[in-house]
């Protein structure tokens, strides 16, 4: 078993147990301040890359900014720059099959890609250790406009248009991101 591998498959007990809850596992903690934004060391990425954490609050300096200032054109650009990079590793041959994509969200450091359901119309999808959002308190909003971006323009180009809501989040008292994809 791979490495990512091994983090998927302990990611995944942990979304069992935290999806068999009646609510999130984490409370409410009320307002985002930009000392809760700033990355915790996220286990996988950390232990590959010890530099990670600088990349991520880079980023998340950006989007906190953003959050702060203008909500609606924060989650506009974050899901179009998220969408055009899904797009374009599509377009450029770095991810040719949904397979790919587990290998190349690491690569890019997003996070973790992990494929709960898979059918025709309908897919569940989770990301774990977020660039958006791991580690951040329970603000009650979902935070992942980027990576929702990112799976629908991997998703459109593989395999027809196709719309990504985004459910759980760290943001809203989980410890993954989940998201499910429509297909048109």
């Amino acid at each position: 078993m791979t490495k990512i591998e091994e983090s998927i498959y302990s990611w995944r007990k942990k979304y069992y147990e935290e999806i068999q809850l009646s609510h999130p596992p984490r409370p409410i903690a009320g307002t985002l301040r930009y000392e809760d934004f700033l990355a915790l060391s996220r286990p996988f990425f950390s232990s590959i890359d010890e530099s990670d954490t600088f990349y991520v609050n880079l980023y998340r300096s950006i989007e906190f900014s953003s959050l702060n200032s203008h909500l609606a054109s924060k989650v506009v650009v974050m899901h179009k720059a998220g969408y055009d990079l899904g797009s374009q590793m599509v377009e450029s041959g770095v991810i040719k099959s949904l397979d790919d994509a587990l290998l190349a969200l690491p690569l890019y450091r997003i996070g973790l890609l992990d494929v709960i359901t898979e059918k025709l119309d309908y897919m569940k999808l989770n990301i774990y250790e977020c660039i958006s959002c791991y580690g951040i308190p329970n603000i009650n909003r979902t935070l992942c406009d980027f990576e929702a971006g990112v799976l629908q323009g991997i998703l459109t180009k593989l395999y027809g248009s196709c719309t990504i809501h985004e459910k759980y989040c760290f943001g809203t008292g989980y410890s993954f991101c989940g998201f499910e994809a429509f297909f048109e």
